[in-house]
């Protein structure tokens, strides 16, 4: 099963968190040893999941050195190494044929009056099943304003064998979830879905962080230098910091950007990217958040 989105219905939530003001760009510079470098440039490995599961292909495809997962999309898209055991994996994936599977939507009735029907425990219901309302049921909905009816529903995919051991889906065999001692009106709805095979295939890239960091420094490491007055001011305060540009003719944050984006960035995206940076004697992982100061083409 993979969680897929989340979507409000008649749900009106007031979210805490998200106020705050907006910025044209940014600037962080993490002082790092090779340790340090070798660990922002990776992932970890994700743990606790069930051992076949789409959320552990990461780890089969390490140990085994390949392993499949079935969804309407790859579910590790990562392009930095894994970390594991003190050695470092690329992972690499292909499109590997099809699988029947479903497109589950369930809804949620946060504030029923009463509830028909049979209920089942969350803690008793298939994995499958839990991965699937976990989200839901966890939420704080204290500053909610609730309506009659279904508030909120979820949507996930499920692999014919996820269909073979829940309980919800292709057919609902509960009407109602207990959940922390709540009870909650379900409804679920499963329409069938082709699914893609994903094959991936775990390749070392090197055998301590040591290793790693150097062959970083290698690649990617480049000196600021010759900085002026305004470029060194907004360097010195992003360091261990990050320096926030409110607006959108920073001569000097401009002039910055130009000089990342002249290097090989470790990681970059077309609004932001990652780099090895050396100034004044000391390496620094950047994280630079173009904002408006790319160039439009």
């Amino acid at each position: 099963m993979r969680h897929r989105t989340v979507f409000a219905l008649a749900l009106v939530a007031l979210l805490a968190g998200l106020s705050g003001c907006s910025a044209e760009g940014s600037l962080s510079l993490t002082p790092v040893n090779d340790s340090a470098l070798a660990e922002e440039a990776s992932h970890p490995v994700p743990t606790g999941a069930p051992p076949d599961s789409d959320e552990n292909v990461v780890q089969r495809a390490i140990e085994t050195g390949t392993a499949t997962a079935i969804g309407d999309r790859p579910p590790v898209e990562e392009r930095l190494p894994f970390r594991h055991d003190g050695r470092f994996y690329a992972l690499d994936y292909a499109e590997n044929g099809t699988a029947p599977g479903y497109d589950v939507e369930i809804r949620i009735d946060y504030n029923a009056s009463s509830v028909d029907g049979t209920v089942v425990d969350y803690e008793d219901l298939p994995a499958v099943d839990r991965g699937a309302l976990e989200f839901a049921l966890s939420q704080d909905r204290s500053d909610a304003i609730l309506e009659p009816g279904y508030d909120i529903g979820v949507s996930s995919i499920y692999t014919e064998d996820d269909g073979e051991s829940s309980v919800l889906a292709p057919t609902q065999e509960y009407d109602a979830v207990r959940y922390e001692g709540e009870v909650y009106p379900i409804d679920a709805r499963a329409e069938q879905e082709t699914l893609t095979v994903y094959r991936y295939e775990a390749s070392e890239v090197a055998g301590s962080r040591e290793a790693y960091a150097e062959s970083l420094r290698d690649r990617y490491e480049f000196e600021l230098s010759g900085l002026s007055g305004g470029e060194r001011e907004i360097v010195n305060k992003s360091i261990d910091d990050s320096y926030w540009v409110e607006d959108s003719d920073n001569e000097a944050f401009d002039s910055l950007v130009d000089r990342f984006r002249a290097h090989e960035p470790v990681e970059e995206t077309e609004y932001d990217g990652s780099y090895v940076v050396r100034y004044d004697g000391r390496l620094y992982w950047a994280e630079v958040d173009y904002g408006s100061y790319v160039d439009e083409e």
